[in-house]
């Protein structure tokens, strides 16, 4: 893990809530932080569709450059802990379609140190909220290969299952089912209003 120099821009702060700050990501993250290296770590990506190849900070920064700057169908933001000051995960909303208002949730913190459910479900929290309150979703939804996720999000987020693709994901050696969850704006809204 490395730490950041600098504190944050503020002019950078995408949202903050109590524990992250959801952070505009730049090139300097990419060469600043362990973003590229989180997707070398077999354990890490365990449960993601990630480490079939290896990855490189030139790699890393072609693929911010080409699937997140100036994306319009894509709005993906650094997970940063507002106490230690350092970047842990990342978050997206992809795949972001104004006609049927839905987009696909995604994210994951990288950092060991921070693998506990407060970081996540209050960055998931805060990035469907927008999803909802600005982009004028009507629907929210994403899917894991762990049913243990998706149980999690449900219950904690107020997602709702919605079904299972069978053998959707090879990984580990084996075919996985993909569990599917969605969260409409009024479950949302029943849920934190």
């Amino acid at each position: 893990m490395r730490k950041s120099n600098n504190k944050i821009d503020k002019r950078d702060v995408f949202i903050e809530g109590n524990h992250v700050i959801l952070k505009a990501l730049s090139e300097e993250d990419v060469l600043n932080t362990n973003w590229y290296g989180w997707f070398n770590d077999e354990k890490i990506t365990e449960y993601m569709q990630k480490h079939h190849f290896t990855n490189t900070k030139a790699k890393q920064l072609d693929y911010y450059k080409k699937y997140i700057e100036n994306n319009p169908q894509k709005l993906q933001v650094g997970i940063w802990d507002k106490q230690d000051n350092v970047m842990i995960g990342v978050i997206s909303l992809s795949d972001i379609d104004f006609l049927n208002r839905k987009c696909e949730i995604a994210g994951f913190i990288g950092e060991k140190k921070y693998h506990n459910f407060k970081f996540i479900i209050e960055a998931c929290r805060l990035i469907t909220k927008h999803a909802f309150d600005q982009l004028n979703m009507h629907k929210v939804y994403g899917g894991t290969f762990k049913k243990e996720v998706a149980l999690m999000c449900c219950r904690v987020l107020g997602f709702k299952e919605e079904g299972i693709r069978r053998s959707e994901i090879y990984k580990n050696g084996k075919y996985h089912d993909v569990h599917v969850i969605g969260l409409l704006r009024e479950d949302f809204y029943a849920k934190y209003e």
